[in-house]
């Protein structure tokens, strides 16, 4: 089997200390490589912070990319908008001739 072209990793960042907590930050990491070519594609974004507390209980609180929705939503309003600008200047493809 060949190397696999997109992989997908979840990695731990190094921990952090606050007052009596600790904060693990946690990302996903998406790398494309290209067999073609030298070098390829990475995109990280954070997907959560874990708190440790004194008394050695974790929770994991999860990271919301608003920046990623955003992206999305200006993705989506400029295909529309194209959509809608195509459709309201088109010519007609065989306008009708005039009777004389």
């Amino acid at each position: 089997m060949g190397k696999k072209f997109i992989i997908q990793q979840t990695s731990a960042g190094e921990p952090v200390g606050i007052g009596n907590l600790t904060l693990y930050p946690v990302a996903r990491s998406y790398r494309i490589d290209v067999p073609a070519a030298r070098g390829g594609l990475i995109w990280n974004h954070p997907t959560a912070v874990i708190v440790e507390g004194p008394d050695g209980t974790r929770q994991a609180l999860a990271i919301v990319d608003q920046t990623r929705r955003l992206q999305i939503v200006i993705l989506i309003a400029g295909i529309v908008g194209t959509l809608l600008t195509w459709i309201i200047y088109r010519k007609p493809r065989n306008p009708a001739k005039k009777e004389q």
